[in-house]
């Protein structure tokens, strides 16, 4: 039985472990839900932080890990001492980079940009952040925070990305820095939590301004990004600014495979000269890749798309449908099936509103197909809610109800809350014109509960 003093030392250090931890996770602005997933339950680390528990050594290497500290900071450290660390990993000077992990990060890498993110996954869950290098724990988080973007996995991308911001700064290095918040600035966009978004993105788009970063792929994606930011905050003006300036960057160039590897490899020239070695790999690594070039074009198409929809907003229809018509264009070319369905869906709902019908069925019709080709339910509620109004528009409500119930059980199974509320608003205004109120009604308390589970996402 242990002694009265060997029980009060083992008290005294779950406190000291309890409190380090709590102050180290609040200054990362870490939820104990972030900290806790997906080993640990949220009252398990209650308890450690109070002091209650005091947890293994495999638990609190876990857990140092996700706070990006030290085991032993953990155990002995004081957690104003947090902000003095030095970066995670070890100098190269020490013994020199593993060759092998950078070839696993290298094939994460490529794994990341085809989409596999399971597969990425798999080989970065290995590395232990502090065997690498100091440059490699950087790539490591950031990958980490892509592959938890891929997969839909915003809270825990937040988390990598912030840990990736932190390693950038503890390098004193601009260009990590920023494309880690760039990154950082879409998780929380994801998670609906705009005005994050869109303090992520303006830092990024100081340090374009400044002169920092002269990347014009980067720059391409900060400006979008910062468009759909000020969209979704409601700022149509500084939307379209951001929105065509996105689309000017790379107006020099032509969107042809040889065009872009050529400007990929002089920027991979350029990070050489100046030193930023993994960056020039990078952009080296899509000059070969670069043959389709699909993610690129396809962001061009969608930035000719969301720029209609913010002109829309302001009632320049005539230049609103000429953008949807450029999207359209770029998308069916790639045979990219969600998003030439979503080019084609605003399009439909344009023409409706302009008052032609029969274009619009077409458009809703050519929507509807490319959506059910992808399979992906959300871009096939869209379409069916776009064919649901021109239904109910001419007069056939039966027909309409029948589409929009479709369109509406799509929804609710796709997790898509925000584009799910918007689309029973729409209904039950239609339905209240028809003076059905009872319908109407519960279509906007299935409305709110959208709005609610996407909030509460935002929250957990």
């Amino acid at each position: 039985m242990p002694s009265l003093e060997t029980a009060n030392v083992g008290k005294a250090v779950a406190a000291r472990v309890g409190t380090n931890i709590r102050e180290v996770r609040t200054k990362l602005g870490m939820t104990q839900a972030q900290l806790a997933a997906p080993e640990f339950s949220i009252s398990y680390i209650s308890a450690i932080e109070r002091g209650k528990i005091r947890p293994s050594l495999k638990a609190l290497s876990i857990l140092a890990r996700r706070l990006d500290v030290p085991l032993t900071f953990l155990l002995e450290g004081s957690p104003a001492g947090a902000a003095e660390a030095r970066a995670v990993g070890y100098s190269p000077a020490d013994s020199g980079p593993d060759q092998r992990i950078d070839v696993d990060l290298l094939q994460a890498e490529v794994l990341v940009q085809q989409g596999e993110y399971a597969e990425a996954e798999l080989l970065l869950v290995p590395i232990q952040a502090d065997r690498i290098t100091t440059d490699q724990v950087y790539r490591l988080y950031l990958l980490r925070g892509e592959v938890h973007l891929g997969a839909g996995e915003y809270q825990e991308a937040v988390v990598e990305l912030r840990n990736a911001v932190s390693q950038g700064e503890a390098l004193n290095d601009s260009e990590y820095i920023e494309r880690a918040r760039n990154l950082l600035g879409k998780a929380y966009f994801s998670l609906y939590n705009y005005t994050l978004a869109m303090e992520n993105h303006l830092r990024c788009n100081s340090a374009i301004e400044s002169g920092l970063i002269t990347d014009p792929v980067f720059s391409l994606d900060v400006f979008s990004n910062l468009a759909n930011d000020y969209f979704r905050l409601g700022d149509l003006d500084k939307s379209i600014v951001f929105y065509h300036r996105a689309l000017e960057t790379l107006d020099g160039m032509n969107r042809d495979s040889k065009s872009f590897a050529h400007k990929y490899m002089e920027i991979s020239q350029h990070y050489k000269g100046i030193g930023k070695l993994p960056v020039a790999r990078e952009y080296a690594l899509r000059s070969l890749a670069v043959y389709e070039m699909r993610d690129e074009q396809r962001l061009v198409g969608l930035t000719h798309q969301r720029l209609g929809k913010a002109l829309e907003k302001q009632s320049n229809l005539d230049e609103a449908e000429q953008e949807y018509r450029q999207a359209i264009s770029i998308e069916r070319e790639l045979n990219d099936e969600i998003s030439a369905s979503i080019c084609h869906t605003a399009l439909a709902e344009l023409l409706l509103k302009r008052g032609h019908v029969e274009e619009a069925e077409h458009e809703a019709q050519e929507a509807l197909t490319f959506a059910r080709s992808s399979d992906d339910a959300q871009t096939q509620g869209q379409a069916l809610i776009a064919l649901a109004q021109i239904r109910h528009q001419g007069g056939d409500f039966d027909a309409a109800d029948r589409l929009f119930s479709d369109a509406l059980e799509l929804l609710d199974t796709s997790k898509a809350h925000e584009i799910a509320a918007g689309a029973y608003f729409r209904y039950a205004n239609l339905l209240e014109e028809r003076g059905e109120v009872q319908r109407s009604l519960t279509a906007i308390k299935k409305a709110y509960e959208h709005q609610r589970l996407g909030k509460r996402g935002d929250l957990e």
